[in-house]
């Protein structure tokens, strides 16, 4: 009896413990909470007040791979937010990516945003800030992003339960494309579609014949699709591309967030082409660029790429994020 008694008292806690515990669940952010606090974060990044925001006990933020207090660097330089904001949500990890601008002083600046948020509360800032083009004598970025105001159309939109991909899958295309790319050879290649466009920083860099390097030797890359350009072996002076992180998957749009360093160490004078070309590299002396690279999936091939980037010192790694 006493046995019986016991087991029933357990069974009591238990259920009464059940409807407290879903609706704790059912306190995870969802995609209309996650790009709320987005919405909240430049609000507040524009006041200078990270009080407004709701924080968990301990918040680790960095501004372009440097750990920083939050409330410093564009905290305290920002004032008011830009048109251009184009959200990617995962709610299965509770994490949220963004890539806008932001008027700082007079002047529109680009930013990366990553937020990491467990039940409702931020623990986790990275950005990345492009105050200038960047590289390869980019407009400045931000007032090419402030001018085009909207997203392309292809990263707004919704799949079917049916056509969307697993996580799992969605980082292998992404990934796909940093193998490609890194000591380029022009032998394998990640899965483009034909209608494949890429920014970086607001400048469309392939199938783009109207922009040319200026010492192209008579090959111009940027005119080529995304496809044919890892297939070129341009890019081989990309020596290697690393702590890749592919932190937000939002499966309902096919999106892939993407961090990482693109490494150059500026050896290779000469790039000799798989199509027998010869042409000067780009890249003269040790370089590394903080990289965030977001890809637009469809039926397994990269169909929209939008990056920011921004130049750090040589070798430089993240100050805080854990690389896998």
């Amino acid at each position: 009896m006493k046995v019986r008694t016991i087991a029933a008292a357990m069974t009591a806690v238990v259920m009464a413990w059940l409807p407290a515990a879903a609706s704790f669940a059912s306190d995870v952010c969802d995609r209309a909470c996650l790009t709320g606090l987005v919405d909240k974060y430049l609000v507040a990044l524009v006041a200078h007040d990270p009080g407004q925001l709701p924080l968990a006990r301990v918040v680790r933020f960095t501004e372009n791979g440097q750990e920083l207090r939050l409330g410093d660097g564009l905290w305290g330089t920002a004032t008011a937010p830009g048109k251009y904001r184009l959200y990617v949500a995962d709610p299965e990890d509770g994490q949220v990516g963004l890539y806008g601008t932001v008027i700082e002083g007079d002047n529109p600046v680009l930013m990366a945003l990553r937020l990491k948020v467990d039940y409702g509360l931020i623990s986790e800032v990275e950005t990345i800030v492009v105050r200038t083009g960047g590289t390869q004598n980019f407009p400045p970025a931000g007032k090419t992003m402030e001018e085009k105001g909207t997203p392309r159309p292809q990263f707004l939109r919704t799949l079917p339960a049916a056509e969307r991909m697993s996580r799992e899958d969605l980082a292998k295309v992404a990934n796909s494309y940093f193998t490609g790319l890194g000591g380029n050879t022009g032998h394998n290649t990640a899965p483009f579609a034909p209608t494949c466009l890429r920014w970086e920083n607001g400048v469309q860099t392939n199938s783009n014949p109207n922009m040319q390097r200026p010492d192209n030797g008579g090959f111009n890359v940027l005119a080529l699709g995304c496809e044919d350009q890892q297939k070129s072996g341009f890019f081989r002076f990309v020596t290697t591309i690393r702590d890749r992180r592919f932190p937000v998957v939002d499966r309902e749009r096919g999106l892939v967030l993407a961090f990482g360093f693109f490494d150059h160490n500026g050896r290779l004078k000469d790039l000799h082409l798989t199509n027998g070309q010869t042409t000067p590299s780009p890249v003269h002396a040790p370089s590394t660029l903080e990289i965030s690279e977001l890809f637009q999936i469809d039926h397994g091939k990269i169909d929209q790429v939008e990056a920011v980037l921004q130049s750090v010192p040589y070798g430089m790694r993240s100050a805080v994020w854990d690389i896998p």
